[in-house]
C-alpha cells in the first residue's frame, strides 16, 4: 500500500490534500507540525513526502535533510516541496538537498496528484533485491566480501547499504542520498569503469533527484573526501568513475 506523509501548518489545505488522495491503494497521514511529524516517521515509512518547510516549531529543511541521512525509515521517500511563488527554485540546489519534485503556492490539486503518482510509478519500477544479493548476483560480493546479510566489508570499509550505515577506517560516515546511491553503484560494479552519461542516468533514476555533469563530479568528489576513498575512487578522465579493485588497487 502507498503511504503519504504531508507535513503543513495550513490544516485546511492538508485536509484537502488528504481527500484527494484517499483510495483502496493509498494511505495518507497529516501533521503541521515538525515534532509531529518526526513523530509519524518514527511510526512508519513513507513513499511520498508532501512538506512545506515553514513550520511554526522549526525548519523543515532540517526533517528533509535527515530524511536524506537515512535516519528515518523513509529515507528513500520522495520528497515533494510546496513553495511560495515569490520564490525561482533551482533544481539543482533541491536536489542537493534530497528533494524530488516542488510545486508553487497557489497550486491546482490535480497537479500535485500527477506529481505524486508520477513519484510511485517509478518507485515500482526496480530494486526488489536487497543490497547483498544483488552483489552476489553480479559478482562484485564474494564470501570474503561479506558480512553477514547485509554488509558488505572492502578492506577498512564496512557499508550496510539496506539500512543505510556506513563507516571508513572504524569511524561512521553520514552520506545524503545521492552520495549513498553513488557509492552502492560504484561498489556493485568495482574494478569496471562507469561511463559518466549512464551513471547519471542510474542515479537520477534510483535517487529520484535531477543531476548534471556538473553536480556529478561535486558528489563524486564529496564522497572521496567523506570517505577518505582517494586511493579507491577514481576518476576515469572522458569516460567516467570507478571503485578500484583491490587486486588492481596492489598492482
Amino acid at each position: 500500500m502507498n503511504k503519504i506523509l504531508i507535513v503543513d501548518e495550513d490544516s485546511a489545505l492538508a485536509e484537502q490534500m488528504c481527500r484527494m488522495f484517499t483510495d483502496i491503494e493509498t494511505r495518507t497521514w497529516s501533521c503541521g507540525t515538525l515534532e509531529s511529524a518526526e513523530e509519524l516517521l518514527g511510526e512508519s515509512a513513507y513513499q511520498v513526502i508532501i512538506i512545506d518547510p515553514e513550520l511554526p516549531d522549526g525548519d523543515g529543511y532540517e526533517l528533509i535533510y535527515e530524511l536524506g541521512l537515512g535516519n528515518y525509515g523513509s529515507g528513500d521517500a520522495a520528497i515533494i516541496l510546496i513553495m511560495d511563488n515569490d520564490r525561482k527554485p533551482d533544481m539543482l540546489v533541491l536536489g542537493e538537498q534530497g528533494i524530488t519534485d516542488y510545486i508553487t503556492k497557489p497550486f491546482n490539486l490535480a497537479v500535485l496528484k500527477a506529481k505524486v503518482w508520477s513519484q510511485f510509478q517509478r518507485s515500482r519500477k526496480d530494486f526488489a533485491l536487497k543490497a547483498s544479493r544483488r552483489f552476489e548476483a553480479i559478482g562484485a560480493g564474494t564470501k570474503s566480501s561479506i558480512v553477514g546479510e547485509h554488509m558488505v566489508a572492502i578492506d577498512n570499509f564496512m557499508f550496510n547499504f539496506d539500512i543505510g550505515e556506513y563507516s571508513a577506517y572504524g569511524k561512521k560516515v553520514r552520506l545524503n542520498r545521492l552520495e549513498q546511491c553513488l557509492l552502492r553503484n560504484l561498489v556493485e560494479n568495482k574494478g569496471i569503469v562507469l561511463k559518466r552519461k549512464a551513471l547519471m542516468d542510474k542515479l537520477i533514476s534510483e535517487s529520484k533527484i535531477y543531476i548534471d555533469e556538473s553536480m556529478l563530479e561535486k558528489t563524486v568528489r564529496g564522497l572521496r573526501e567523506r570517505l577518505n576513498a582517494r586511493r579507491y575512487i577514481k576518476t576515469v578522465y572522458g569516460i567516467g568513475y570507478i571503485w578500484i579493485d583491490v587486486e588492481d588497487k596492489k598492482s
